[in-house]
């Protein structure tokens, strides 16, 4: 019935196109000027590369029947044959069936006059199209093969058949069978040089794929990786609804508040009001549990105005839910279930063998690995080996001689614009001495056996170390160490020295988080303190009476689900007392009565009686480019902006026109 109706409405459009065109044709005195102002601001014929430049006159070639042949050159419009299958699903087990299928020619290959193949591609994959013979039936497919030019779009009939031993193709899903063509309908042909092969996409620049994503996403990696992000988010649904939660959307208009990240501003036509793209959801599923939802989840649009980089779009998606009356446990075994069936569906991996996901301390993670989302699927752990004055340690990682890289490469990964690392060679004859010799040496505190400091090292005669002093107290998210046990392992893996198995899947939650760190936006006064993660955190409760005195030492219920040396998930125990909340936003970090009075409508809903509470936000784009094993969440998403930001498929962000600009009431400063 649409179908009817659609035809109609063009025949109708067609019509009326030709009417117009005939009046173009027409005296002066016959149409008005408002008729022809109409007809010349119309596209199609001066504006358009499409149309032949024989219509771009008022002449009486401008007749309906040239007009409908030229707009329909190389497209069938209106009815043909219905697919009965896809092009990747056809086995042996059809072979001698009459089938339909639909998709994208690829280049024909012409071994004679009477022996062609064509192979064409849809969503499910390839197949391979032959014509083989002489007949008039096939004199008339080969004249139609000419026309044909790759990712044009056909409707072709024919019947499956097996292929001979030698011509199986193994790379091929379909390789044991082809079909042989009985008819061929060009749905639409392409009208332009293509700017490049989906096929051969990999060995186009970014910014080229960027710009022509559909041609792009017709290639089988981003098909598969766009299709494995849509089962994920059904089982990720699925479960979540099983487990009695409530799927609610929020606001995309949001209003700036002090969270962290620049925000995205949205101008109105009222002077001085802007809404703001929401950095999360975070105070709206708060608001949520005050008002009795219990168990909330969304998929959720987030966005931030950062720097881009391979992890980070300035819009991304994360799954986020939020729980009411649950403790930080209850919650991990929830993520842990949900994280388990996506794994279980997407990878067939049982994780962990179904039991809890190991947990980490903050201090240990710093300390040991140098970061707080430590990836520990290798060694090269960083060691204490002794204390120094002012409460700083010596920490070293140590390269054991049968594996470590070359000495330019370790001169390359210890220099820094920013520190040295001292790098010591242990031979027969400093290995008793090592320790006394280093610069630092006059710092040692404490009695030292070098003995038994190489023994709790593992330290043996041509192994290399490589030292730092640090702090002992440790804030941030990675340390000089981390960064140099990151390059090193990233070197050791190109050169064949390490092996990291990218389908290894180390989870780890990473707990006892300082609830507040140093200031770190040079902007704002360096004396004050910032909240780790965001504000709404609450503290762990035996470190309640710190925070009247010695904030940076208050640790807060903060959860961070780290993978491989990626966080794809963070969350925490709320703050659900108004009068503490207010506390904090006053009194710990300083805000001005502006800033704390913009979480206003938050506080309200604390002192309305809001439960006990807290959640925790998977970020969707990470996790689907682990599970795609791809290093940009850019090939995880369908329409990504470039690193510098900018959609390149439709061009934006662009100006505003002086028009618009006026309406909003915005002026546009130049710098």
């Amino acid at each position: 019935m649409h179908s009817v109706r659609a035809r109609s409405q063009v025949a109708r459009s067609l019509l009326s196109l030709a009417s117009v065109a005939r009046s173009a044709a027409a005296p002066a005195s016959m149409h008005t000027p408002k008729l022809w102002t109409s007809w010349r601001s119309f596209p199609c014929p001066t504006h358009s590369p499409f149309i032949s430049r024989s219509f771009t006159s008022t002449s009486s070639r401008w007749t309906n029947e040239a007009l409908q042949k030229e707009l329909l050159d190389g497209v069938t419009f209106g009815s043909f044959p219905t697919r009965t299958h896809k092009c990747g699903e056809l086995t042996k087990a059809n072979v001698g069936q009459k089938v339909v299928l639909s998709g994208w020619a690829q280049k024909i290959r012409k071994l004679s006059d009477e022996l062609i193949f064509l192979p064409m591609r849809d969503s499910s994959g390839m197949i391979q199209l032959v014509i083989n013979g002489s007949s008039g039936a096939s004199d008339r497919i080969r004249q139609q093969l000419t026309e044909i030019t790759p990712e044009s779009v056909l409707c072709i009939e024919g019947h499956v058949i097996e292929r001979n031993a030698k011509a199986v193709n193994p790379k091929m899903a379909t390789g044991e069978i082809e079909v042989e063509l009985s008819s061929v309908v060009i749905l639409n042909k392409t009208h332009k040089s293509l700017p490049f092969q989906p096929s051969n996409s990999s060995e186009v620049n970014e910014e080229v794929r960027l710009k022509y994503r559909c041609l792009d996403l017709r290639g089988e990696k981003l098909q598969r990786n766009l299709r494995n992000r849509s089962l994920a988010a059904w089982v990720i649904r699925d479960y979540l609804v099983s487990q009695d939660f409530v799927e609610v959307e929020t606001p995309m208009l949001f209003k700036s508040t002090p969270e962290g990240a620049r925000e995205f501003v949205v101008p109105t036509r009222n002077a001085d009001a802007f809404y703001a793209l929401p950095q999360s959801p975070q105070q709206y599923k708060q608001l949520l549990m005050s008002s009795g939802i219990d168990r909330y989840f969304q998929i959720a649009k987030c966005f931030r105005d950062e720097d881009l980089r391979a992890d980070r779009q300035p819009e991304f998606t994360q799954v986020d839910l939020e729980v009411s009356f649950g403790s930080a446990k209850d919650i991990q075994g929830l993520v842990e279930g949900l994280v388990r069936s996506v794994w279980k569906k997407l990878k067939g991996v049982e994780l962990f063998n179904g039991g809890e996901f190991p947990r980490m301390n903050y201090q240990v993670a710093m300390s040991k690995y140098g970061s707080d989302k430590p990836d520990t699927r290798f060694g090269l752990e960083i060691q204490r080996v002794a204390d120094l004055a002012n409460s700083n340690i010596l920490e070293a990682i140590v390269l054991k001689h049968d594996s470590k890289p070359s000495d330019s490469d370790i001169k390359r990964i210890t220099r820094t614009d920013a520190k040295t690392f001292p790098v010591v060679k242990i031979t027969d004859k400093n290995f008793s001495s090592w320790l006394h010799k280093l610069p630092m040496s006059s710092r040692l505190e404490g009695s030292l056996n070098i003995d038994e400091i190489n023994k709790s090292i593992d330290l043996q005669p041509g192994d290399t170390l490589i030292l730092n002093d640090r702090p002992v107290f440790l804030s941030g998210g990675q340390t000089a160490m981390g960064k140099v046990r990151l390059e090193l392992a990233s070197t050791m893996q190109s050169k064949g020295l390490l092996e990291i198995p990218s389908t290894q899947y180390n989870f780890l939650w990473v707990e006892g988080f300082p609830l507040f760190s140093p200031e770190e936006d040079p902007s704002k006064p360096q004396d004050r303190l910032a909240a780790t993660h965001h504000p709404f955190t609450a503290p762990v409760a035996e470190d309640l009476p710190l925070l009247f005195h010695s904030p940076e030492k208050v640790r807060g219920q903060h959860y961070d689900l780290v993978l491989n040396g990626t966080e794809i998930g963070g969350g925490s125990i709320r703050i659900h007392s108004p009068k503490l909340q207010t506390y904090v936003f006053e009194k710990v970090l300083k805000m001005t009565p502006e800033e704390s009075g913009r979480f206003s409508h938050l506080v309200d809903a604390l002192s309305f009686g809001c439960p006990p509470h807290g959640g925790l936000a998977l970020g969707f784009d990470r996790l689907m480019a682990i599970l795609c094993e791809t290093p940009s969440i850019r090939d995880v998403i369908a329409f990504p902006k470039s690193a510098s930001g900018r959609d390149l498929v439709v061009g934006s962000p662009s100006a505003l026109t002086d028009r618009q600009l006026s309406e909003y009431k915005i002026k546009v400063v130049k710098s």
